[in-house]
């Protein structure tokens, strides 16, 4: 069996041009009147098709106002229980039993005590300090992702989509310090994040067909209901929990703020030590591409270690395995923790991901005014990430651990206290017996590694767990 793209939410298979993005949290009273919610607004979900019937890198249709909608367990319970009291329906406890714990139970929040340890979340990344002050994490039970063309299309959109869930019964969690009272942002000029790197560069390609084909990923990644003897993919046993699951995915929500001052700080304060190293290329461009793994233009360092290319490179072919100990893409620079490529694993890693290092499938968008300079201007910026995968644990958290301790690959033996290190872009400093420097080979023989005492440039303000259901469930969890 193979995916169906038609009952797919297509925001998981295809990058959309809008311009504005809102991310809108509700919390059900009446699933009743909910259901009817739903129903009217899943007719703007597209199911994941191009205008000419196949998959697609970027949808080039129309730019009509669209949404998605995923839901957290206590929201899916209500709603099947709902289905189940007006018609022979799915037993939610069963349901819950057969989905990952990470998912289901409350011990396995991202907000509870083993995960919170897991991911070393502390001090101003503890749950404490995520969202608003007061906010009842476990009733988040939708969220409704809005894709809006420009500013006029978003408010007239917004209005109608709040005044339709104010009259469904339908309570939204709001963020006063966003303009739009909810997690909203824009794509913005060039793709240039508030870093300064060029975003969407690094894209999964999903093997559809289970072609095997090097390089792609293979669809359970992404997708729930196929489980493989490489992909122990809940639900595991046969049963009505697989057909409401296929086709759908997790969506981890991850609400990060950039200090954009202190990184440029950063940069600014070893500009004199790093210039020797840095041959023809700007000090402050070199060293913020070492700890990226690419240029600022989205231009890999694994193809043109010396300088930024001109004009820009967006190849994507390319690995680690020639370059084992760093020397032109540093071992712990962000986009080699994230995505190691042919790298290789520890032996246990290796057994837990057969096909390859896990991948994510990453959507979001970037919020708050731009910064330059190395002075602060109190206001709030950073990134609202949407990450999509069929594993929760095994996928979005191990990609969290191994940017805060990079003891995944064998590779990191080859260098100081590698297996200590962490991510130099996304890493939290304050981690217990973390090696907190960078560590970035010199280049000539004999000469010492340039290691840099890293900052704190993010924080997690918030995280939460969702499941994306296919375009059939989502119809029969709004009673359609």
């Amino acid at each position: 069996m193979k995916p169906d793209p038609k009952n797919v939410q297509s925001l998981f298979i295809a990058r959309y041009r809008h311009k504005f993005r809102v991310v809108l949290l509700f919390r059900i009273d009446d699933p009743a009147t909910a259901q009817g919610f739903l129903q009217r607004w899943a007719a703007n979900v597209n199911g994941g098709l191009s205008p000419a019937g196949s998959y697609a890198a970027d949808v080039e249709a129309q730019l009509d106002p669209v949404c998605h909608f995923a839901f957290n367990w206590p929201g899916i319970s209500l709603l099947l229980k709902e289905r189940a009291a007006t018609a022979q329906g799915l037993d939610p406890d069963e349901v819950g039993t057969n989905l990952e714990q990470f998912f289901t139970e409350e011990d396995h929040a991202p907000n509870s005590n083993s995960v919170v340890a897991s991911l070393d979340m502390k001090g101003m990344n503890a749950p404490e300090n995520w969202w608003t002050a007061g906010a009842d994490q476990s009733a988040f039970h939708i969220a409704m992702l809005c894709y809006f063309a420009d500013a006029a299309q978003k408010f007239q959109g917004l209005g109608k989509i709040r005044a339709d869930a104010e009259a469904s019964g339908l309570e939204e969690w709001q963020f006063p310090d966003f303009d739009d009272k909810a997690l909203s942002g824009e794509v913005p000029a060039g793709g240039i994040l508030h870093f300064g790197f060029r975003d969407g560069i690094s894209k999964v390609d999903i093997d559809w067909e289970e072609t095997g084909t090097p390089g792609k990923s293979d669809f359970r990644e992404l997708l729930l209901g196929y489980p493989s003897s490489d992909y122990r993919i809940s639900p595991v046993d046969p049963g009505p929990w697989n057909d409401f699951v296929r086709d759908g995915t997790y969506l981890n929500l991850a609400w990060l703020y950039q200090d954009v001052a202190a990184f440029n700080r950063f940069l600014r304060d070893h500009r004199n030590v790093t210039a020797p190293l840095s041959g023809q290329a700007d000090p402050e461009e070199w060293l913020a591409a070492k700890m990226m793994g690419r240029w600022r233009d989205g231009s890999a360092l694994a193809l043109h270690p010396e300088r930024m290319p001109e004009p820009w490179d967006p190849s994507n072919n390319f690995g680690y395995r020639s370059d084992p100990e760093g020397e032109r893409t540093p071992l712990h620079s962000h986009i080699r923790v994230c995505n190691p490529r042919d790298q290789g694993l520890t032996h246990v890693n290796d057994r837990r991901f057969p096909k390859g290092p896990p991948r994510l499938i990453r959507r979001g968008f970037s919020y708050g005014p731009p910064l330059e300079g190395t002075e602060d201007d109190g206001k709030d910026r950073g990134l609202v990430g949407l990450f999509a995968c069929a594993r929760i644990n095994e996928q979005f958290y191990s990609v969290v651990r191994w940017i805060q301790k990079t003891d995944f690959s064998d590779h990191f033996d080859t260098i100081r206290r590698g297996r200590k290190r962490q991510d130099m872009m996304f890493g939290f400093r304050g981690k217990r017996q973390a090696e907190a420097t960078t560590y970035i080979p010199a280049g000539s023989a004999g000469a010492a590694p340039l290691e840099l005492p890293l900052k704190d440039f993010i924080r997690y303000k918030g995280i939460a767990v969702f499941f994306a259901p296919s375009v059939k469930s989502l119809k029969y969890l709004s009673g359609s």
